[in-house]
């Protein structure tokens, strides 16, 4: 098949070189044609949302080219297993009736494909509600440093935040101070900008598959005063997809588990009397979180 290749094409592909050896051979014709078959008007909008994303802290806006890209592609690629889907859907129902203000969503972390196969599994149902769009994830600075992952971040929003010292893997630390700003311009965004928001309490994707403890920190993002809905989340398959230390896709299963939603001003009221309030609240869904994750792998929180 012949291509013609308008100017904005070869710019996208250019900025993403090396992106065809990511996939199986057998994927990479539909993803060209899916790429050829684009208007310039849609490439000019992701490519100046590119140019941006990860230049300051707090929300920047996803990509409908990276959306409809990369649901081709995990759709192609994954089969999934999604349990419990009726609590989604409760949570969605309250936040669209305004029963809630926010719903957040607590997941796992194994890979940095997760987030991205949480979006293509939800993504039907956030349509239903009115929330097509609405989806915004937690990043740390280590998401924006490598073109593809910066490209599959633009999958939905994103709210860039500086990871806590206690688990940061950038070669230079940031300054306390750098990260007290980036929270607070995160939060200040949250309660301003987002309806829904997915974030990994853990801060970094566990490398045995192990459930890590979760940090204190994630608090503040989660408890911003409003009405706000959590809903818990367990994702295995997201290392299989995408390992860790690896560029290449592969093929996989992938089994998604859905927790009760609880409101969190109920959760603050039922620990009030906790000396350590924010860490008891962030270990209370852990708990939750593990309760529906492999037994083998609750780790920290399967006792």
């Amino acid at each position: 098949m012949v291509f013609e290749m308008s100017e904005l094409t070869d710019k996208m592909i250019k900025l993403l070189d090396g992106w065809e050896t990511s996939l199986p051979p057998e994927v990479v014709p539909d993803i060209r044609d899916f790429v050829f078959s684009m208007d310039d008007s849609m490439i000019s909008e992701f490519l100046e949302k590119y140019e941006n994303a990860g230049a300051d802290w707090g929300y920047s806006e996803g990509s409908i080219l990276v959306k409809k890209c990369l649901d081709l592609t995990l759709n192609r690629m994954l089969n999934f297993d999604v349990s419990n889907i009726q609590h989604l859907v409760s949570a969605l129902k309250d936040l669209k009736d305004g029963k809630s203000d926010r719903l957040v969503i607590l997941s796992n972390h194994l890979s940095y494909s997760d987030a991205n196969i949480i979006a293509v599994a939800f993504d039907k149902y956030l349509e239903e509600y009115g929330f097509r769009d609405a989806l915004s994830v937690i990043a740390g600075p280590k998401v924006f440093t490598h073109p593809l992952r910066k490209f599959a971040s633009m999958h939905f929003n994103s709210l860039l935040i500086a990871q806590s010292q206690a688990v940061a893997t950038l070669e230079v630390p940031l300054p306390i101070r750098v990260i007290a700003r980036a929270a607070a311009k995160v939060a200040e965004d949250i309660k301003n900008r987002v309806k829904i928001f997915l974030v990994f309490p853990e801060g970094r994707r566990s490398r045995d598959g192990n459930l890590l403890p979760f940090l204190q920190g994630v608090y503040r993002l989660i408890d911003t005063g409003d009405n706000v809905t959590v809903l818990p989340v367990s994702v295995v398959g997201g290392e299989k997809f995408l390992p860790v230390s690896q560029s290449l896709l592969e093929y996989a299963d992938v089994k998604i588990n859905i927790g009760p939603a609880e409101n969190i001003r109920d959760v603050v009221s039922s620990l009030s009397s906790s000396p350590n309030l924010k860490q008891d609240v962030m270990d209370y869904f852990g708990r939750k979180i593990a309760a529906i994750h492999p037994v083998e792998r609750r780790g920290v929180y399967g006792q």
